[in-house]
């Protein structure tokens, strides 16, 4: 008789209890397969963690005395973690039937390193099924239909599968990330870089209620500053050597900026900065954005802006060059070019 290994599921949490007791309930009801459940609680300011150890799915509960963040939080759980087949999850998922096998089986073709399921919104219609990373780094989000498993340049790592042993032999999520953004499409050009891929499973859906989960202000710090390391350490790979999943045409630019309304005078002065500038009719556009913007453009409305694309810089035209500075952005005429200092940095870890 064969035993069945299990497999490790791990959660990373930071409050939202009522939300974290979800996810383990949808587990418990829709996972047949053996596991073990470890969530590491990143020093949670309520009850989350109290929660945790009273619910009835016994999940082996680790208290950080400090938050570590998303990528610090993983890598400590995965030390423990009793199988080679992880899951690692966001608190703000629930699954749906027959999510996990697919996960897992897909781990055992040779080029896979990562494999996701279709992220899916509260009716269960596909929100995110991969990402585009173009050549000035950022990510573009989309719910491009899925074929089996579909190769993608990156998918948020809201819920991903991998082996144990490679995670490890990586080094795992990189810490100079700090709290969060950016870690996961480290992992993912890391991915493209040693030839494999980064898959997402037509097979296994959950949903994702993508919960933020910091404050507006200190989302914008860490994602621009997490942007430009990243940028910066795989700027050699998305100029010329990725391996790209689609067929989008990446210009290479300084930064993202997002005009609404007609500023076409604007528009030709920013793009001869070499900064990539889309034009959107209404603020409503914003949402399919998939908040790749580092600076937004709009005359009034800006707290309705900024919940709808809370990692960008809003601004009015006429502060459009403070807001630049604000998010990092060093304007140039003169497109930007891979430096050899980034190959260097990535081939010694440091940026």
């Amino acid at each position: 008789m064969t035993i069945q290994q299990a497999v490790s599921l791990i959660i990373i949490t930071h409050g939202g209890g009522p939300m974290v007791e979800n996810l383990l309930t949808s587990i418990a009801i829709h996972t047949e397969m053996a596991h073990e459940i470890v969530v590491f609680d990143n020093n949670s300011p309520d009850d989350t963690a109290d929660r945790v150890q009273r619910h009835s799915s016994n999940p082996r509960l680790i208290r950080s005395a400090r938050n570590l963040g998303y990528g610090a939080g993983i890598n400590s759980a995965v030390r423990i973690a009793s199988s080679d087949d992880i899951v690692i999850m966001n608190s703000d998922l629930r699954v749906t039937p027959g999510w996990l096998p697919p996960l897992v089986a897909a781990l055992n073709e040779n080029h896979v390193a990562i494999a996701s399921p279709i992220y899916c919104d509260a009716e269960e219609n596909p929100q995110e099924t991969g990402a585009v990373i173009t050549a000035d780094g950022h990510v573009h989000k989309h719910a491009a239909p899925v074929i089996g498993l579909q190769p993608v340049d990156h998918i948020s790592a809201a819920c991903w599968a991998f082996k144990k042993s490679w995670f490890e032999s990586i080094g795992g999520f990189n810490p100079a990330f700090g709290l969060g953004y950016y870690e996961d499409v480290d992992v993912a050009s890391l991915c493209s870089h040693y030839k494999r891929s980064v898959v997402v499973v037509d097979s296994s859906r959950v949903i994702h209620e993508e919960n933020g989960s910091f404050e507006t202000t200190q989302t914008r710090h860490l994602s621009h500053r997490n942007h430009a390391r990243n940028a910066t350490r795989w700027q050699w790979l998305y100029n010329g050597n990725f391996s790209r999943h689609t067929h989008t045409n990446a210009a290479i630019s300084n930064g993202q900026v997002a005009i609404v309304g007609h500023y076409p005078d604007l528009t030709r002065e920013l793009q001869a900065k070499y900064l990539s500038v889309t034009q959107l009719a209404s603020i409503e556009e914003l949402e399919t954005r998939g908040h790749r913007d580092d600076v937004i453009v709009v005359d009034g409305d800006h707290e309705l802006v900024e919940s709808k694309a809370p990692r960008a810089e809003v601004t009015s035209p006429h502060d459009i060059y403070k807001a630049l500075k604000r998010a990092g952005i060093c304007l140039n005429s003169i497109p930007p070019r891979p430096l050899f200092s980034s190959i260097s940095n990535v081939r010694s870890q440091r940026w």
